[in-house]
């Protein structure tokens, strides 16, 4: 059954690295998904330069391009075509805060809030205008704030509502702490929001879940999201997403379409089913044929006959896992 289930997520888009795990994800009570390059496309633009401390705009942008070269994340295609500032040596980044460089005896930060003002105390808080804004700073002088947007997928909102009627208790965590969290999440019906969270309060936060009970299925893509995919129960890497995290992954979306999630699940739901109907037919069957054939009442060519046609009918219920699940 769970060969027949792997096969038809193969043949779907979904790639299932572990077969154990559709038995998780079948009884799965949370689905937690991460923002940028899940929920959204994580193809980001430049919205809006605000520059500090007089700051030319062209030249915090050329900073910022030089330090994201150095990086796979979703960010970093937002500066894609901007002529980096020469001489840039990476010194470092830091998985969920942002990179570190050095050019001309001087450092420079791009990240979050809190990482840039640990190197330029007089970074003022980002413009209250709902973009995701990352920071770009030179050691003791804040650069400019950088306003990125990041269209929502097409299919999220479908995907959302869908796990909230099936019974699935939907979440949000994203690192991101800006309000295009908690906007993202109104927009999606999602009622549990947790921003600006560092990959180890991730972890803790399933850790928690799980403390409590809960099954908890996590869908992301990030590097930053490779520890807590290896932590759920059950995980998801979508399309585009990092060598780390599909390695992590039990699932793997090849298409990039979030509604694989769902069917999956379905699927996974399906697959115990049947392992349950095979289970019972099995037993029933056994305690009914074993007392025959020890009392001598079943002659040898039909208990063979029946042991082979017993095996026969777990063998094709199996198979129905082969077809899409009947949509509810």
């Amino acid at each position: 059954a769970l060969t027949s289930a792997a096969s038809a997520l193969r043949a779907s888009g979904v790639i299932a690295r572990g077969e154990n795990a559709l038995e998780a994800l079948s009884r799965a009570t949370h689905l937690v998904f991460d923002k940028t390059g899940t929920l959204t496309g994580g193809r980001l633009e430049i919205r809006r330069v605000v520059p500090v401390n007089d700051c030319e705009p062209e030249h915090a942008l050329a900073v910022a391009a030089a330090l994201q070269q150095y990086s796979g994340h979703p960010v970093a295609g937002a500066f894609a075509g901007i002529e980096p500032a020469r001489g840039m040596t990476p010194l470092g980044q830091r998985v969920g805060a942002g990179i570190e460089g050095a050019r001309e005896g001087s450092r420079f930060r791009i990240g979050s809030e809190s990482y840039c003002r640990k190197l330029a105390p007089d970074l003022p808080s980002p413009p209250l205008e709902p973009l995701y804004w990352v920071a770009v700073c030179e050691e003791n002088r804040a650069l400019a704030w950088v306003g990125l947007s990041d269209p929502l997928r097409p299919e999220a909102v479908a995907v959302v509502e869908e796990a909230v009627q099936a019974g699935l208790q939907v979440e949000l965590l994203t690192g991101d702490s800006s309000a295009q969290g908690p906007e993202l999440a109104a927009q999606l019906g999602i009622s549990t929001v947790n921003t600006g969270m560092q990959p180890e309060q991730k972890m803790q936060h399933v850790r928690q879940l799980q403390s409590a009970g809960a099954v908890v299925a996590m869908v992301g893509d990030g590097l930053n999201d490779a520890p807590v995919l290896a932590l759920a129960d059950a995980s998801f890497a979508v399309a585009g997403a990092t060598d780390l995290a599909r390695t992590e992954a039990d699932f793997v979306i090849a298409g990039g379409d979030l509604r694989q999630v769902p069917y999956t699940w379905r699927k996974a739901r399906q697959c115990r089913r049947i392992i349950k109907q095979n289970l019972g037919w099995a037993l029933c069957y056994n305690l009914a044929a074993i007392p025959l054939a020890a009392c001598g009442l079943v002659p040898p060519w039909a208990a063979a006959l029946g042991m082979s046609c017993s095996s026969l009918l777990v063998v094709l219920n199996s198979l129905r896992l082969n077809g899409r699940p009947r949509e509810t």
